[in-house]
């Protein structure tokens, strides 16, 4: 440990030993962010006598940079560095979602949709729904659904529901700084996720049937949800995990 910290520049240092209280640290990419989180998950052992492994979570993006991280964290601590809990954002709503009873409520008998159901779904809002023509070009209506799911799984990523994105757009002025253009693409998009998600209720048995589905950034909105909602199931996560760390948290 005192070789690699001593690699370390001052700042670096600095987010090593604080473990008390929040840390953020900016820095671009290929400057060490996820080598220095190996380094103050060892800290904190060190610092922290009565933390056991399974008391710190780290949350990455990618299943290959979990994977990244749980061989750094063997290297820097050793074997311990094997129970420290790594996941990817979905991996870890996934599992609160399935090791609970109270999360998996929130999934219910719900189906997990697959790429071609979600490329079908938007295809038959494409082709029904009115006052889409701002992303449906003619001659090619189905040009932006690529662009559409991506869109709508951004908004998922950041809790955004439809009702609050219509909301964001009523309250829209002309002199605001969106253009006309951009408040017609904005009510375009916001119709198809409200009818995206209505059609993820199972109602409408032209596209899926009664059992409904979910899709994959579900996972994290239904995990949410449920640790908001659920007391005792927010306090067993609070109780296990002391020292919460994500790594490349913009994604």
């Amino acid at each position: 440990m005192p070789d690699i910290v001593a690699s370390l520049n001052k700042e670096q240092a600095l987010a090593v030993n604080s473990i008390k209280g929040p840390v953020l640290v900016l820095a671009g990419p290929g400057t060490g962010k996820t080598q220095l989180l190996s380094i103050r998950a060892r800290s904190i052992f060190e610092k922290d006598k009565n933390i056991l492994p399974e008391n710190i979570l780290i949350l990455t993006y990618t299943n290959s940079a979990a994977k990244t991280m749980k061989e750094r964290l063997a290297k820097v601590i050793g074997a311990n560095g094997y129970d420290v809990e790594v996941a990817t954002f979905h991996g870890f709503a996934n599992s609160i979602l399935q090791e609970s009873e109270e999360a998996a409520e929130y999934v219910g008998d719900k189906v997990q949709m697959n790429d071609v159901e979600q490329v079908r779904a938007v295809k038959y809002i494409l082709d029904s729904a009115k006052s889409l023509d701002e992303i449906r070009p003619f001659g090619a209506p189905y040009m932006y659904i690529k662009e559409l799911l991506q869109k709508i799984g951004d908004l998922k990523k950041d809790g955004i529901k439809p009702g609050d994105l219509y909301d964001y757009i009523s309250k829209n002025r002309p002199d605001s700084y969106l253009e006309e253009k951009h408040v017609k693409r904005l009510k375009a998009l916001a119709t198809v996720y409200d009818i995206y998600e209505k059609l993820k209720e199972g109602k409408n048995k032209e596209i899926f049937d009664g059992r409904g589905r979910y899709d994959y950034d579900d996972m994290i909105l239904f995990a949410t949800e449920a640790m908001k909602r659920e007391i005792s199931l927010r306090e067993k996560y609070q109780a296990q995990f002391k020292y919460v760390m994500v790594d490349e948290f913009q994604d």
